[in-house]
Order: C-alpha cells, then structure tokens, then sequence
C-alpha cells in the first residue's frame, strides 16, 4: 500500500518545481521552523483525514502556502493603495503556487503509475500577518482522490 506516499510525494515534487516555493515541509504547522526565514516562500502539506471506499481513497489535506512579509523604507509607486510592503506580491505568488498544483491534479498530469485527482473546486483563503514573522499567503483545503491499491490476498 503507497497511497499516502504518492500523495504526499507527488505533491511535494510538484510544490519544488515552482520558482515561487524554497522549500516543502509536512506535518503540524506547529513543528515547522517559522523563524527560519532562509526557507521562505514555504508551502506546508497537512493531511487532515483519509476517507476509504472500495477502490479509492479521498484524502482532505490543507496546504499553506506562504512568505515573509518585507517593509520597504522607499516610497511606493502607489503607496495608498498597494503600501509599503510586498504582501500583494506574496499573494499573487502563492496563490499561483497552489492554482498551479491543483490545476495538474484536475488534468491528471501528476499521474504516475497512480490515480491522483481534484474532482471538486478548491477554495483559497488569504492570510495576512500570521505567525511570529509577519507572514503572509494563501491555506487552502482540499480532497485528493488516489486508488486504493490495499489487497485483502
């Protein structure tokens, strides 16, 4: 049985691809190390739950993804309503992270040898400010369907 990890692991090769991700982690968001800002842009996979069916698995997992957010001293082409910072940068980026992953997974070009698929839509909810660093970006949920390849033989 390789479900999780192809999910898990197709996910994460296809998050390092992006020129928008340094780096990929897994787990509770609680372990990562936030302070380190040498890893950002960061995604974070979480799986929430696994629900099995006969022939496949549907997997609820979060992604955020994410980057420091940086307070320019310059002045800004339009600093009432874009600021001094590059929070909107930042959401633009990870959301086109996240879009670009959930759009292979529609077309099913993440399928190697295993049936990984989004079959519903997916929201993004954007965050500002978050955790210790200022930082901001997109979590989003979502279901990944994968065939169950469990054997009772």
């Amino acid at each position: 049985m390789n479900s999780f990890y192809n999910l898990i692991d197709t996910i994460k090769g296809k998050l390092e691809e992006s020129d928008f991700n340094n780096k990929v982690t897994f787990g509770d968001i609680t372990d990562v190390d936030l302070e380190k800002q040498t890893s950002f842009p960061l995604a974070h996979i979480i799986v929430d739950r696994a629900t099995v069916s006969e022939r496949t698995i549907s997997f609820d997992i979060t992604l955020v993804c994410m980057d420091i957010v940086n307070v320019s001293k310059e002045e800004g082409y339009d600093k009432e309503f874009y600021g001094n910072d590059n929070v909107q940068d930042i959401l633009n980026t990870q959301l086109g992270v996240i879009t670009t992953l959930i759009a292979h997974l529609r077309r099913l070009d993440l399928n190697n040898n295993n049936f990984l698929r989004i079959e519903q839509d997916v929201a993004a909810e954007p965050f500002l400010e978050r955790f210790e660093n200022e930082l901001a970006g997109w979590e989003s949920t979502m279901t990944i369907t994968a065939l169950n390849d469990s054997s009772i033989c």
